[in-house]
């Protein structure tokens, strides 16, 4: 995604645009092709540029879908994803210290944000998908969802590292 900073006017640019999923082909984590977890929608960019002099500043955010399944029970969960995007676009290796906004560096008169927003999406994709908070699982013995249903397994199983300890008395 190109930006002409000449392009960038006195009031600044509004860009909204729509990326295919397959604009994240270098995300491994979505197109592994293990399915874990795959990306369901088109990714939504909605930025604000302003310039001063010839430092160029990124507000907006991205959306997207995401399918994974959840860590504990395997249910399919669904989640929306919208990351905040804070850039500084310099023309030089000029970085302010400020810990809230990301700082990167452009030559020419074109600053390409693609490599910036993939690198976003990609930190953004979270590490353990739950379908709730209190998810209960699968039952290690049987396989059930616990979530749906109750098993006795959890009841007649016994721990065979303790098995030893039936026979001591108190």
């Amino acid at each position: 995604m190109k930006i002409r900073v000449s392009d960038i006017g006195d009031d600044g640019l509004h860009i909204e645009t729509r990326r295919d999923p397959r604009w994240l082909d270098n995300i491994p984590e979505l197109w592994s092709g293990n399915e874990e977890m795959k990306l369901v929608s088109d990714i939504d960019v909605d930025i604000e540029l302003t310039k001063v002099l010839r430092e160029v500043s990124v507000l907006g955010n991205l959306s997207f879908t995401i399918e994974a399944p959840c860590a504990l029970c395997l249910e399919p969960v669904r989640l929306d994803i919208s990351p905040d995007i804070r850039l500084i676009l310099s023309p030089s290796d000029k970085i302010d210290d400020d810990e809230d906004l990301d700082h990167q560096t452009y030559r020419g008169e074109d600053a390409d944000l693609g490599d910036y927003l993939r690198e976003l999406i990609a930190v953004s994709l979270p590490v353990k998908v739950l379908c709730r908070e209190d998810c209960k699982g699968l039952c290690p013995e049987c396989g059930q969802n616990l979530n749906r249903e109750t098993c006795e397994c959890g009841k007649k199983w016994k721990d065979p590292r303790l098995a030893g300890l039936e026979k001591f008395k108190l």
